[in-house]
């Protein structure tokens, strides 16, 4: 097990000695895949591949750095950050603790924090470097395997076509296992709106440069796009990759783009994941000699958590939405209706609000939108997200915990005359822009049944 450094304790010692420690690092990491290598493990093309990343952790994580640093320059901030519970360090008075960029190393996990333009915070999750060890177990068990079987399959066919030119094509086209393992540092980028990923994703987009990196479009996976029925976990993110070539390395990082509430769901949902896949991979090594019994209780306990993992997100998501309707409730409260600006339209709805609502809002379902029971406090999900909301319930509380509704309708209860004013704002939003959001799913709903999908992050409907 590797060893964990506190940020807390790195940044008091002198920039040798953080050198030093990612030198005995970079040692043993470079002993493992010589060890795996030699072992034949993994192919002299991974070895090749990971030592451009193990042999000078420091070097690869000042590269990565500087890749940002061209989007989004110097941030205001750097914490050091807890990716189990999505929490930073805080002084004795709450406030997050700075710790400059000496903390940013390739043993540490810190979020770096930026504002946009709209005054909206930008956090940049930079984690731990992936363990050689768990690169080399990845190489060797999925990625290598892999890329057998597709070249089995090529030979099939050649077998069965005689077609020498098409077998030689095919194989030219199968990646390597290593072209596939880009997750040996994975950074998470995070906005607390829609429209803030699509910026995000534009930026990084438009400031490569093959100087510092690339982007090869082909491969960047936009969820955000996909139909329900293609997105049953309800997990949304955009994911690219950055390719870096310097100083004849070549280095992959798997850049993801969320929003924050979601991101907190994915944190959330990890623990089920892990779980999930445990029990996939038991059953991938022992079915043939496995009770039928045992195999479909194991199979109903995965379906069981994933329906749970489906749950948390569908709940984030819900809380996103909450906080999109609870801006327009804002806008109108805290600018139109002080200065007496009367509506823009007869529905006594405002111009600024739906385009908000429009832009910003995620179809949760294509089920025509019911804002009587929407944002509702009959529903305990309701009080739920918006606990989350104002902070009253931890980012972090477990809503699958047989007591947690117990927990949500006693601290529901124990609001003030003003939060409780503010959660009946939100829900006469709900029914006044109801319009706007049903407007959203029947496009969503018309592009599902012409089986298009946006290519955007967001696409704007008319009002």
């Amino acid at each position: 097990m590797e060893e964990e450094y506190e940020v807390k304790k790195i940044v008091n010692l002198p920039t040798e000695e953080i050198d030093r420690i990612q030198e005995t690092i970079n040692a043993e990491n470079l002993e493992l895949i010589e060890k795996a290598y030699e072992g034949h493990r993994i192919t002299s093309q991974d070895r090749n591949y990971l030592i451009d990343f193990y042999s000078d952790g420091m070097g690869v994580y000042r590269e990565i750095y500087r890749a940002l640093y061209e989007s989004f320059k110097r941030p205001d901030r750097t914490c050091a950050f807890d990716p189990k519970t999505g929490k930073i360090e805080r002084d004795g008075n709450g406030k997050p603790i700075d710790y400059g960029l000496k903390a940013v190393t390739p043993f540490t996990c810190t979020r770096l924090e930026y504002v946009d333009k709209f005054n909206n915070p930008i956090y940049v999750i930079f984690p731990r470097m992936k363990q050689a060890s768990r690169a080399i177990e990845k190489l060797e068990s999925k990625y290598n395997k892999d890329y057998v079987k597709s070249m089995q399959k090529a030979l099939d066919a050649y077998f069965e076509q005689e077609d020498r030119e098409a077998f030689c094509e095919r194989i030219q086209d199968i990646p390597q296992g290593n072209t596939k393992l880009n997750d040996i540092l994975r950074l998470t980028i995070t906005s607390k709106y829609l429209s803030g990923v699509e910026r995000i994703y534009r930026v990084i987009s438009e400031n490569r440069g093959q100087d510092i990196f690339f982007i090869n479009e082909n491969e960047t996976r936009n969820r955000f796009s996909l139909p329900l029925s293609k997105n049953e976990k309800r997990y949304y993110d955009i994911k690219m990759i950055m390719h870096q070539q310097k100083g004849g390395r070549n280095l992959n990082v798997e850049v993801q783009l969320k929003i924050q509430a979601l991101y907190e769901g994915d944190l959330r949902t990890h623990k089920i994941y892990e779980e999930v896949r445990a029990i996939e991979a038991k059953l991938a090594r022992e079915r043939s000699f496995t009770d039928p019994v045992e195999i479909r209780q194991q199979e109903a306990k995965i379906k069981i958590l994933n329906n749970r993992i489906r749950k948390i997100n569908e709940n984030a998501i819900h809380k996103y939405n909450m906080m999109v309707l609870d801006k327009a409730r804002r806008i109108e409260d805290d600018g139109y209706r002080p200065l007496r600006i009367e509506p823009d339209n007869t529905d006594g709805t405002y111009n600024q609000c739906r385009q908000h609502i429009s832009r910003e809002y995620l179809v949760e379902s294509y089920d025509d939108f019911d804002p009587q029971t929407a944002f509702s406090a009959d529903n305990e999900i309701n009080k739920l997200c918006f606990l989350r909301m104002i902070g009253k319930i931890d980012s972090d509380f477990d809503e699958t915990d047989e007591n947690a509704y117990k927990t949500v309708n006693y601290k529901f209860s124990r609001l003030s005359p003003a939060e409780k004013e503010r959660f009946n704002g939100i829900n006469e939003i709900a029914h006044r822009y109801a319009p706007v959001v049903q407007r959203k799913i029947l496009f969503r709903r018309r592009l599902e049944s012409m089986e298009i999908s946006p290519i955007a992050p967001t696409t704007k409907e008319r009002d």
